[in-house]
């Protein structure tokens, strides 16, 4: 039966071999005393025999210890040396940098300025643009197969996202908040409404005012922590939510502007010509979305992956 070898314990034990104290070999390691007996006793428990001979007064290598020294030096000589040639690919220019963005980001200014200051301060790496759905990308954030992404979601508890990933639940405009974040934007849920309609007459649209009207209504594939709290808010304010067959953000928009109905509004797509239409906060709904980029929670990061991530926070400037 193959046995997994693990670094730290063989760290150990060439520390303690060298220092021959467990209290020494232990400051070496930056570990406690227990700790480092524990790393020494799961590696002997691995070979079968005792590593060290203990005595009140010494330590010393056992023949069995001696016999594995060399060994053991080789192979963590080795293991750094494979860690230092990975570190090396990663700094490479050449290696390809994953940037995600959903489509409907290309409306966005930010995605515009995003791309332009990558090309003008890092003009020789080799980028990627994925337009995948946004769950799509922040699953790769998770699984490590993306650098960046630029999404309009809501966070949720990354425990709860991770969930619902593994169960095909995840909402279109939802992002796990366990990943490092910049937040370029956070915006309120609102209304969409025709400049003739009753509603546009206020500065922030009271819940009793909503009694009998009806509004077009985000689709619960967005994710329900979107969809859940602005169904519950429509029905206690008395509204008639009403799914149009195109329920996402920007035909929202577009069924306010051509069937004069109210709408749920997603601040970060509104178009940048409001028309005929206005836009109004609700009293009651403290629901928001967050134009995001995001990235993995990868330990151990390039160079390029920093001045990625320092382009992409001066997009909140």
């Amino acid at each position: 039966m193959q046995t997994e070898v693990d670094i730290k314990a063989i760290r150990c034990f060439l520390a303690l071999a060298q220092e021959l104290s467990f209290g020494r070999a232990a400051q070496r390691m930056n570990l406690t005393q227990p700790s480092l007996s524990a790393q020494i006793r799961k590696l002997e428990e691995q070979v079968g025999q005792r590593l060290f001979e203990r005595t009140t007064r010494a330590v010393r290598l056992s023949p069995v210890g001696h016999s594995l020294l060399e060994q053991a030096r080789t192979f963590l000589a080795q293991a750094d040396a494979f860690a230092a040639n990975l570190a090396a690919w990663r700094e490479r220019p050449d290696r390809r940098i994953v940037l995600g963005a959903p489509i409907y980001t290309f409306e966005l200014p930010q995605h515009g300025a995003l791309l332009s200051a990558i090309a003008r301060e890092l003009p020789d790496i080799a980028l990627r643009v994925d337009n995948d759905f946004a769950h799509s990308l922040c699953e790769g954030l998770i699984r490590d197969t993306v650098d960046l992404a630029m999404v309009v979601a809501a966070p949720v508890p990354h425990e709860r996202y991770l969930a619902d990933m593994a169960t095909g639940g995840v909402g279109e405009l939802e992002m796990p908040d366990g990943l490092p974040r910049l937040t370029i934007s956070r915006e309120p849920i609102g209304l969409a409404i025709p400049q003739e309609h009753a509603l546009a007459r206020f500065d922030v649209v009271p819940a009793e005012a909503l009694s009998g009207i009806v509004i077009a209504m985000l689709a619960p594939l967005h994710g329900r922590s979107l969809y859940r709290p602005i169904h519950d808010w429509l029905s206690a304010s008395g509204a008639s939510g009403f799914l149009p067959p195109e329920a996402h953000a920007f035909a929202l928009e577009r069924y306010c502007r051509e069937y004069r109905i109210p709408a749920i509004s997603i601040a970060q797509f509104r178009p940048r010509d409001h028309g005929n239409v206005v836009y109004r906060p609700v009293a009651g709904l403290s629901v928001f979305t967050e134009l995001a980029v995001l990235r993995s929670n990868r330990k151990h990061r390039s160079v390029i992956e920093d001045r990625l991530w320092g382009i992409a926070s001066n997009l909140k400037t």
